[in-house]
């Protein structure tokens, strides 16, 4: 047994040394991760409010995921059955040989106007006001 209790003595030096070791080397992370931590708060705040502000837009878009679920249905269906039926109509005119004419069915030129342009310049406007006009026409009217 005595053996046994000088082995432990020996092993228990370093085990002690190491150990000390350990305990500094902690305590010194620990004093550093706290200043690190202190320096870089604000950064980190400043980071969380960025992230909260730049998916707020997805947060409001979230509010509208079933209606905006139903309007990519409804493009889908719309796109889909567009394409079906360019390429139904396109398939039978390749199929009966039908040409698109090329002069047009409707006349594209105006000849003569249904209404003509107002004229504003043959309009005379009178520079007097209402109640010169009426004392006018008092005075130009014989029989007075």
């Amino acid at each position: 047994m005595d053996e046994h209790a000088a082995v432990n003595g020996l092993l228990s030096i370093p085990l002690s040394v190491v150990s000390a070791l350990f305990g500094i080397v902690t305590v010194l992370f620990s004093y550093t991760w706290s200043v690190l931590y202190l320096l870089a708060s604000p950064l980190v705040y400043l980071g969380h409010g960025l992230l909260a502000l730049v998916l707020f837009p997805v947060q409001v878009l979230l509010k509208f995921e079933a209606f905006l679920t139903f309007v990519a249905g409804a493009v889908f269906t719309g796109v889909t059955v567009g394409l079906c039926l360019y390429f139904a109509g396109d398939s039978l005119t390749q199929l009966l040989r039908l040409q698109p004419s090329s002069a047009p069915s409707f006349p594209t030129d105006l000849v003569d106007p249904k209404d003509p342009p107002f004229d504003w310049e043959s309009r005379m406007f009178m520079s007097s006001t209402i109640l010169e006009e009426e004392e006018n026409s008092q005075d130009s009217t014989p029989g007075d």
